[in-house]
């Protein structure tokens, strides 16, 4: 989808205006920027990751999962940049929070990427250093080719964590503890 495409179809003069914005799409620094395709490998990962953090934030009444279709506005540096993590984690008493119709206006206190295919680590390096610059305290990058995970944490510290080591909620999720085995698909053999 085009800029031009984008304005007319949502009926906006700028398009930092768009909330949400479409699926598929990031804002970033004021253009629309498609996600790129998610791989099996990496999507089945990113489904385990979810699901883990989302039963335990309903568990324990500590917070609220989210997918990958929600954006974040939460970025004071870059007012035009509109994010959306694979898997994030608001804390909040998910009983009572008020779920926004578009974008979320909030920083998020986790956020989870999965390296895809058609991604490099240093695009999403860069996606978590915007969140922790917002306020996001810990961010788990995970390769599931490689089989490692990297913690990026507000202080600036980085943690590598490879299988069958675990990734810990820390702070944010006291408690949360993920064994990378558990998220990660299984390898294929070769017969000997």
């Amino acid at each position: 989808m085009t800029v031009a495409e984008a304005l007319e179809i949502y009926e906006v003069e700028d398009i930092a205006d768009i909330d949400p914005v479409p699926k598929g799409y990031e804002l970033i620094d004021g253009e629309l920027v498609e996600k790129p395709a998610m791989g099996a490998e990496s999507s089945v990962t990113v489904g385990r990751i979810f699901r883990r953090l989302d039963e335990w934030c309903e568990q324990h009444f500590c917070g609220l999962s989210v997918t990958a279709e929600a954006g974040y506005r939460c970025f004071p540096r870059k007012p035009r940049q509109v994010r959306k993590p694979d898997v994030s984690v608001i804390l909040c008493d998910p009983r009572t929070f008020i779920v926004p119709s578009g974008d979320f206006r909030i920083v998020p206190a986790l956020v989870v990427e999965v390296v895809s295919p058609h991604e490099t680590m240093n695009e999403l390096t860069v996606k978590v250093e915007d969140f922790l610059s917002a306020g996001t305290s810990l961010a788990w990058v995970v390769e599931p080719q490689l089989r490692i995970a990297f913690v990026h944490r507000a202080d600036g510290s980085v943690t590598k964590v490879r299988e069958p080591g675990e990734l810990s909620g820390e702070v944010v999720l006291p408690g949360f503890n993920l064994p990378l085995s558990a998220v990660l698909p299984v390898i294929a053999t070769t017969a000997g």
